[in-house]
């Protein structure tokens, strides 16, 4: 029964220890290649410039749909004017609404007061007496 531990260890050895080894191992064709674990988040000027697929600088319903979904989903509040197609100013302008609304529906918060996670109680007020 040790044999396999031993095989086990003695290849997870070569793997730290010898950096091609890992590399030889995952160029193996049984192992499927595993997707990264966290994809790079992109900003929405980069999933603007995916998404264009002529490169003009307008982004329209179908564009949308195929590269930028929360613009698709929030393509009639973007596109004021109804051009039939937005630009990055567009986007820009209804990002800074879309904010300033979630600003006014939240209650305003008093600067100077602690949050409920670090809300300090008060301490009580302990007499001590001169002869204890």
């Amino acid at each position: 029964m040790r044999r396999p531990f031993r095989l086990t260890l003695s290849l997870v050895f070569a793997v730290s220890v010898w950096p091609g080894a890992g590399a030889a191992l995952a160029a193996d064709p049984a192992v499927p290649a595993q997707p990264p674990a966290h994809a790079a988040r992109q900003t929405w000027e980069q999933h603007f410039a995916a998404a264009n697929a002529a490169h003009d600088g307008h982004l329209t319903p179908e564009e949308a749909r195929n590269g930028f979904p929360l613009v698709a989903r929030n393509f009639q509040d973007i596109d004021a004017d109804n051009k039939g197609y937005v630009t990055q100013n567009d986007i820009r302008a209804w990002r800074i609404m879309k904010k300033a609304a979630h600003r006014l529906t939240r209650p305003p918060e008093e600067k100077l007061k602690p949050s409920n996670a670090m809300q300090l109680v008060p301490l009580r007020q302990v007499a001590i007496s001169p002869g204890a």
